[in-house]
């Protein structure tokens, strides 16, 4: 694989595949090998909120994301039960140069929680990503380099990307491999959001680095790496 010219997000935190072999996904130790990576230029976190309204960093399993995780408990009994770092906490050792995208997956977040966690940090530019676009719409008069992402919706290809432009997003993530077809893609282009493919649907790094190479696709993931 060729990462020249190629801009890569750290999937759940993962600098590589190889990384999930010594980290956990959006742990301390995950991001601080991303934001060391030169490679790395986007560092993604799955956000979620505590009950005693604390944000913190976790996918989870396709069991818990559908079960467990919609439960809401304190942060002590979610980091007894998961082991999961706050956002505070990581946002503590990524490097400013660095992108985050926040996948966020609790729509009880607002506005207000993530102004309070950036407050006085700084960074290249926060990627503000859910599958609703009417949840997004709700992230307006944010500072210049928070933008959103239109992420892992299956009815994304048939959104009005110029509106969505004129909302604020910059960029678009159809989650599905099949979603990614000649014409998807030259609509994405004529709307100058960026076009970003996710690693849902690929068996094989090679057949992921087949659609990426006929595409021309410039976002990468870290899962195929």
């Amino acid at each position: 694989m060729d990462l020249e010219n190629k801009i890569v997000l750290a999937h759940k935190g993962f600098a590589s595949s190889k990384s999930k072999d010594t980290y956990k996904e959006n742990s301390i130790g995950a991001c601080k090998e991303s934001s060391d990576t030169d490679y790395i230029s986007i560092i993604e976190l799955d956000v979620r909120k505590s009950k005693d309204n604390i944000l913190y960093c976790y996918h989870g399993t396709l069991l818990q994301y559908c079960t467990t995780l919609k439960l809401s408990k304190n942060l002590a009994a979610i980091q007894n039960q998961y082991a999961v770092s706050t956002l505070s906490d990581i946002l503590e050792i990524i490097s400013s140069n660095k992108i985050l995208l926040l996948d966020i997956k609790d729509t009880s977040i607002t506005k207000e929680d993530i102004a309070k966690v950036f407050k006085d940090k700084t960074f290249k530019e926060v990627i503000l990503g859910n599958k609703s676009v009417r949840y997004l719409n709700r992230f307006t008069d944010m500072p210049d380099s928070f933008v959103k992402i239109l992420n892992g919706n299956l009815f994304s290809n048939f959104y009005n990307l110029d509106e969505l432009k004129k909302k604020g997003f910059k960029y678009f993530a159809p989650i599905f491999s099949f979603q990614l077809t000649t014409g998807a893609f030259s609509k994405v282009e004529k709307s100058v959001l960026m076009f970003r493919i996710s690693g849902v649907g690929f068996i094989t790094k090679k057949s992921y680095w087949r659609k990426i190479n006929k595409y021309n696709i410039t976002h990468v993931s870290s899962d195929f790496i």
